[in-house]
């Protein structure tokens, strides 16, 4: 391992499963990557840096081929494994190492919670902090190439240098509040929500196509799970195949041939040739599906009913944030809360999202559940 003033490289297998028997026996490590997506479906990660205490490492991923070492690391409960908003992070790793991250602490949600801005960026945050300027000329560099150049290698380290100390004040500062817990819990809830969606399931994220039904639904389906199927095969970004709203015009128009493809849809000639016959197949094909089988529909906006109770519900939980000192973005989302409106608008039988469970019930739940019971007995009453 070759070493500087303030890092140290790991590169090869043999060096990785040295390093982690030393990360095996910490309590927190924190950590950062630096990777390279364009059109691409999946990143190409460049760079891993980790730091514990005072010293900070560089692992080249572009010389591991063995990641069990620092999969096992990854996944040790007894280690908080510290990022700064780590989705992209957490979903590169679980692509390049394979395994879903284990007590997790992110350092931009802890930071909502102790009142700076909610989605602060990291460079701020180091600046708000510690009164230090991190380099930014380093940001969008080349992570690929080699070797790396002094600045990026520095760069990389100083990131989780100061990483590691904003984690060791947080965290007393949380579990003075008797909050740290609850920052743990939405960052696993975080990680855990970067389950891959199914090819067949992607065409309920298309919320422009919620007007959409019978075999037009049924088009639209069939042509999201194609693009994802040739997306990841390809590890082409799928807006380089198609976009969102060109896979939903096209569901609209239901084009049979290259002829009304094209005149749907003002496509390159170059996506015609390469995609036009699948995509018209696929027409084909939604067209002969029978009612029966009709996919589930895309949720549409709440009914005008369910609207005005969000707009009450908001209201009364903007309220309750102020009144526990908190962030109203971080106390509820709008996603949650009309998940949760949706799942007892027929019938009153409201369903907690996984999403608002834990220390957000015992906050929200019996005030929020008591103005949607009311607003159903209003509505239904004999």
């Amino acid at each position: 391992m070759s070493s500087t003033d303030i890092f140290t490289w790991v590169r090869g297998d043999q060096e990785l499963a040295q390093v982690c028997e030393l990360w095996s026996g910490a309590a927190m490590l924190a950590l950062d990557t630096e990777f390279v997506r364009t059109e691409t479906f999946h990143a190409y990660l460049g760079l891993i840096q980790v730091c514990l205490a005072e010293q900070s490492w560089l692992i080249d991923p572009l010389t591991i081929d063995e990641w069990q070492p620092f999969a096992d690391v990854l996944v040790n409960p007894g280690i908080v494994k510290v990022f700064h908003s780590m989705s992209e992070d957490a979903e590169v790793l679980k692509h390049s190492v394979g395994v879903t991250i284990v007590n997790v602490f992110d350092t931009q949600i802890a930071a909502g919670f102790l009142g700076y801005p909610v989605q602060m960026s990291y460079a701020k945050l180091v600046e708000e902090l510690f009164a230090h300027s991190l380099p930014k000329e380093s940001t969008r560099s080349d992570w690929l190439k080699r070797p790396l150049d002094v600045k990026q290698c520095e760069y990389a380290a100083a990131d989780v240098y100061w990483l590691y100390q904003a984690y060791e004040l947080f965290a007393v500062q949380l579990h003075a509040q008797a909050r740290y817990d609850w920052v743990v819990e939405d960052c696993q809830r975080q990680v855990d929500s970067y389950t891959p969606v199914a090819p067949e399931e992607y065409y309920l994220k298309l919320r422009g196509g919620w007007k959409l039904k019978g075999s037009r639904l049924q088009a639209l389906k069939d042509l999201a799970a194609w693009r994802e199927v040739l997306a990841q095969a390809s590890n082409f970004n799928r807006g380089r195949i198609l976009a969102d709203k060109e896979l939903i015009i096209i569901a609209e128009k239901m084009p049979t041939n290259r002829a009304q493809l094209q005149q749907a849809l003002a496509l390159p000639a170059r996506k015609i040739r390469l995609y036009g016959d699948e995509i018209t197949q696929r027409v084909k094909q939604a067209e002969q599906i029978r009612r029966e089988n009709y996919p589930a529909l895309i949720e549409g906006p709440l009914p005008a009913d369910q609207a005005e109770l969000l707009k009450t519900i908001r209201h009364r939980l903007s309220e309750l944030a102020d009144l526990h000192g908190l962030p109203v973005e971080l106390l509820a989302r709008r996603k949650a809360l009309e998940m949760w409106l949706r799942s007892g608008c027929l019938d009153g039988q409201y369903e907690l999202p996984e999403a608002l469970s834990g220390w957000r019930k015992g906050i929200l739940f019996e005030s929020v559940s008591a103005l949607m019971m009311a607003q159903w007995n209003l509505l239904n009453e004999s």
